[in-house]
């Protein structure tokens, strides 16, 4: 409300001045009615001083519209000026904020631009560098040639003279291999030889061999069968053996043909048969057996006593 009446204080006096009079003549007009004797009809009277009363009345709405119109158009242009200064501070914070962009690309230049004078700098330093190395890894190519030429020439010199060796060498191995197959042809002659008269004297041997096993068997043959002969010469059949018994007997026998054991190891079926049997041969004893190396055969012998076969 004071701050209205501070902005419009000719406005604010004009009001109060309405309010008053309108409070005068409600507190005097109601009193001069009361006194004053009425001239004239009534409702004449009261016509008056509602046409007074509204014309008061529309006076002071008129004065309340134009106050408010004056409010309005301040109100509007204060409204207008607040508009103006928010742009005016968004205007001064973008041209700040456009001044600060400014600055910091300005900055950002200055320190792109040192720093690609510090990196040419460095690529300078590099290069530089790169030549002074390449300079010297030259030298030292030149240098590691010039040995290397001179290391080849002595490699090439031990190379001809090694070759040289080898040649020789490898002629002198010519003749030890010419040599060696010279002793080796002579000794695998000497030794086909040799297995061939082996192999004759084996097929030799082994034929003897043969004749001789031929003989020894004919020879022990012949001696079993004279050992057989003998046994059963001296053999008698019990009474209650019958035809056709046979019977296995093992005998052990010294040089001389004396019996020393006798067993029967393969049974007739027939107890008094075996019996008679075993008797037989130490009866028959000594039993005609070879001397020599044949009588090994007949030391541990085993014979089938069949009689009469």
């Amino acid at each position: 409300m004071w701050q209205v009446i501070r902005r419009n204080p000719f406005a604010a006096f004009l009001a109060l001045i309405l309010h008053l009079a309108l409070l005068a003549w409600l507190i005097f007009g109601i009193e001069w009615q009361a006194a004053t004797p009425p001239s004239k009809p009534q409702v004449e009277t009261v016509q008056a001083r509602v046409v007074d009363a509204e014309k008061i009345k529309a006076e002071v709405e008129k004065l309340r519209a134009a106050e408010a119109k004056k409010e309005a158009e301040k109100e509007a242009v204060r409204q207008r000026e607040e508009k103006r200064l928010a742009e005016l501070k968004r205007r001064q914070a973008e041209e700040k904020q456009r001044l600060a962009d400014l600055e910091k690309k300005r900055k950002a230049k200055e320190k792109a631009a040192a720093k690609r004078r510090a990196e040419e700098k460095q690529r300078k330093d590099r290069e530089a560098r790169r030549l002074a190395e390449l300079k010297q890894q030259k030298a030292e190519l030149e240098k590691k040639r010039r040995a290397e030429k001179k290391r080849l020439a002595k490699a090439e010199k031990k190379r001809k003279a090694e070759e040289a060796r080898r040649r020789a060498e490898e002629k002198k191995r010519k003749q030890a291999q010419a040599e060696a197959r010279k002793r080796a042809e002579a000794k695998r002659k000497a030794e086909a030889e040799a297995r061939a008269r082996a192999q004759q004297k084996a097929r030799e041997d082994a034929l003897q061999a043969q004749i001789a096993a031929e003989q020894d068997a004919r020879e022990r043959n012949r001696y079993v069968a004279a050992i057989k002969q003998q046994i059963e010469n001296n053999w008698l059949r019990p009474p209650s053996a019958g035809a056709n018994l046979r019977c296995t007997l093992r005998v052990r026998l010294i040089p001389g043909g004396d019996v020393i054991a006798v067993s029967v190891i393969d049974s007739s079926g027939n107890a008094a048969f075996d019996r008679s049997v075993e008797t037989a041969v130490r009866k028959a004893a000594p039993l005609p057996v070879p001397s020599g190396g044949l009588f090994e055969s007949f030391r541990d012998l085993k014979l089938v006593f069949d009689p009469g076969k």
